[in-house]
């Protein structure tokens, strides 16, 4: 998505950042900060809300997300905006309009079979809610493991340790709420 990459640099050179200080702010070589920027690499989701919240904006405006006046409050499931693939088969559809007032994000989590979020556990302020709609997802909280099915749920706070994976023979489906929206 060649737009993430123009938008982030519009926005670092708006504020007069330097690529190679955003780059250290972000724990990111400069050159794939680059990349990111000439739309030569797709950034993973948690690079992408890093880079949001240096650049004091939300991962949805660098999507290209803008809120419309007279925009409908409903998303048709053809018309729901997807991010390109965020890691290894994972994709992201973003389940509301546009609306910088948004207290909570709904979004849909497709995840082809042993797509993960990688080694690395994700730790960051807010509060999450997951429900699996379709196959089965393994939640790690600090060591504690937790297997969901259809149907099952869970919720936890953003701040501990956290990590996923398809762990079923087949896609994984789960809507995935967070607080503060990010998108």
């Amino acid at each position: 998505m060649k737009i993430i990459g123009v938008n982030i640099k519009r926005l670092r050179e708006d504020k007069r950042i330097t690529l190679r200080t955003l780059a250290k702010n972000l724990n990111i070589s400069p050159s794939f900060l680059s990349q990111i920027e000439t739309g030569k690499a797709l950034p993973s989701l948690d690079t992408l809300k890093n880079i949001a919240n240096h650049l004091s904006t939300t991962v949805g405006s660098l999507i290209g997300e803008n809120q419309k006046a007279g925009d409908s409050p409903v998303v048709r499931s053809n018309e729901r905006k997807h991010l390109d693939e965020i890691g290894s088969g994972i994709n992201l559809y973003l389940l509301t309009s546009p609306d910088a007032n948004k207290q909570m994000e709904p979004l849909l989590f497709k995840l082809n079979e042993k797509a993960s979020s990688g080694p690395q556990m994700y730790k960051h302020f807010g509060q999450e809610f997951v429900l699996v709609i379709k196959g089965t997802l393994e939640i790690t909280l600090n060591d504690a493991v937790y297997v969901l099915k259809k149907g099952d749920s869970i919720y936890f706070n953003s701040s501990t340790p956290h990590s996923f994976k398809n762990i079923g023979q087949e896609e994984t489906e789960a809507i995935w709420v967070v607080t503060p929206p990010t998108f």
